[in-house]
């Protein structure tokens, strides 16, 4: 006689799928946590590779501001104060995009203007003729390609390749070098003195810290015992007409962004010295 075998009834049915559906789900579940996590992860690094590749680009080519082959052949103040790179039209200046041929006050904007010797042909000039060659030809000292630049428009940085001034946000020819359909840059500051803590305001910045770095200006031209020194100005207060000034400058930077679809906004911060001081006189 066959023995009678029985099969699982609807409920233990049900009870089994039941818990093969909450298995399957919180694998699913951990499954999709996972992926998130690792895309954020990968948004957060390629913002701060974004950031910081930005930050150093910046930082490195305003080291070079100011610089001037000539100054290489002679070791006189005199001839220094010829320096081309350092008259009102090629030293360092900060703007806003905003107004973008006005010097701000104070000292902070998103565009910072600036030039130097790129190709170093001031090691070519004649000392007892700058602006000739050493064959007596006249030479243009500062090409086009001379005038450089940074800026924050559209949520983007730009960077001038080509100009005639530096006193112009608007003047050369520009190129975006962050993508603003990947990463939003909302806030680029420069500032040639101290720049204060900031609290976090929403979409543009996290909270920053403080930068303490500070342009000095020396009034040469003062005697000794009243030089005109001060640390926390780009400008001697005293200067007059003919006077040798001497700046010694320093730029605070803070650069904040988010990526695209995610946004978490991130900053970073930094101060530059630039090497070249820069000696002229009063005008």
């Amino acid at each position: 006689m066959l023995a009678r075998k029985n099969g699982f009834t609807l409920i233990e049915l049900m009870i089994a799928m039941m818990l093969g559906i909450i298995v399957v789900g919180g694998a699913m579940s951990m499954y999709i946590s996972t992926i998130r996590t690792s895309a954020d992860i990968v948004k957060s690094a390629r913002l701060n590779y974004d950031l910081d590749t930005t930050m150093q680009l910046m930082v490195n080519d305003l080291r070079r501001a100011g610089y001037w082959g000539g100054a290489i052949i002679s070791g006189s103040n005199d001839f220094l104060l010829e320096n081309p790179f350092s008259d009102t039209n090629t030293t360092v200046n900060i703007r806003t995009v905003a107004a973008p041929t006005t010097d701000p006050t104070p000292n902070s904007g998103d565009c910072i203007l600036y030039s130097y010797d790129a190709d170093g042909n001031g090691k070519d000039e004649d000392l007892s003729n700058p602006g000739n060659d050493k064959d007596g030809n006249a030479i243009t000292v500062i090409a086009s390609t001379e005038y450089y630049g940074f800026k924050l428009e559209d949520n983007a940085i730009k960077i001038r390749y080509s100009g005639s001034n530096t006193t112009d946000c608007d003047n050369g020819l520009w190129e975006r070098i962050t993508d603003e359909d990947t990463i939003k840059i909302t806030h680029l500051e420069f500032n040639f003195l101290p720049i204060a803590a900031q609290t976090a305001s929403t979409g543009v910045h996290p909270a920053l810290p403080a930068l303490t770095a500070s342009s000095r200006c020396l009034n040469s031209s003062l005697a000794a015992t009243h030089a005109d020194y001060i640390s926390n100005s780009i400008n001697c207060t005293n200067a007059v007409t003919d006077n040798i000034l001497g700046q010694r400058r320093v730029i605070n930077i803070h650069l904040s962004g988010y990526v695209k679809d995610d946004v978490t906004l991130k900053s970073l911060s930094m101060s530059v010295h630039i090497r070249n001081d820069r000696l002229y006189t009063v005008p």
